[in-house]
């Protein structure tokens, strides 16, 4: 099995508008885009030990792990995604350097100071990420914030992280939604898609950017020495 037919099987198991509408990068945050803006200037090497929080079918760790030949691993709380992910570095043929495990993000299953880099797409407990991180070691993350008072500093501070780069790409988060509501658009006329499924996409994607005025915000972030 390839890797096309193997995520064709699992939209098939999985008939629902997160797999039907999204496929294998089910959000903005899936965005190599995103993540080689952010790493620039960060030197990784095959050397180090990435982690995937909430990876869901390994996208973002199957990214690293064959463009750096990194050690990767990857969280979720979804065992069905994560057996899609680890099929996928087999395939890919970077099974031996990923590690997918089915985990709470506040309750991440590793030792203390074993991480030089931690990155997400959605949740994270900042707690946690410090705990894993290296001293020096950085954390990638894009997110939606609703808080329109919050600051890229006062978020960092209230991390208890160092900011080293932050970007306001709301612009693009947006711009994805609404294309991903026209492709749903498309699927709910071939009978593909439900329309309460085209409901949910637009409340939960679109709406809290375009009535809510909702940011999503791309850092890096780094672990104090």
């Amino acid at each position: 099995m390839n890797k096309t037919q193997r995520l064709q099987k699992w939209i098939e198991e999985h008939p629902s508008w997160g797999a039907a509408s999204y496929g294998e990068f089910m959000h903005v945050g899936a965005n190599q885009t995103l993540f080689r803006v952010a790493l620039k200037g960060l030197s990784v090497t095959s050397g180090m030990r990435a982690l995937d929080i909430a990876c869901a079918v390994g996208g973002n760790a199957r990214w690293l792990a064959s463009l750096y030949g990194c050690s990767v691993s990857g969280i979720d709380i979804n065992e069905g995604e994560l057996e899609v992910a680890r099929d996928l570095a087999d395939i890919e043929g970077i099974g031996d350097l990923c590690t997918f495990l089915r985990a709470n993000a506040n309750e991440l299953p590793f030792e203390a100071g074993i991480f030089d880099l931690a990155i997400s797409t959605d949740i994270f407990d900042p707690g946690e990420v410090r705990r894993v991180l290296k001293p020096g070691g950085a954390f990638i993350i894009s997110v939606y914030w609703d808080d329109p008072r919050a600051t890229f500093s006062s978020l960092a501070s209230a991390w208890g992280l160092e900011l080293e780069s932050g970007l306001d790409v709301t612009a693009l988060a947006f711009a994805f939604h609404r294309a991903k509501e026209e492709e749903a658009r498309l699927l709910l006329q071939a009978g593909m898609l439900e329309p309460r499924e085209l409901v949910e996409i637009i409340n939960e994607n679109v709406t809290p950017y375009a009535a809510r005025g909702g940011r999503h915000l791309l850092m890096r972030l780094r672990k104090p020495d």
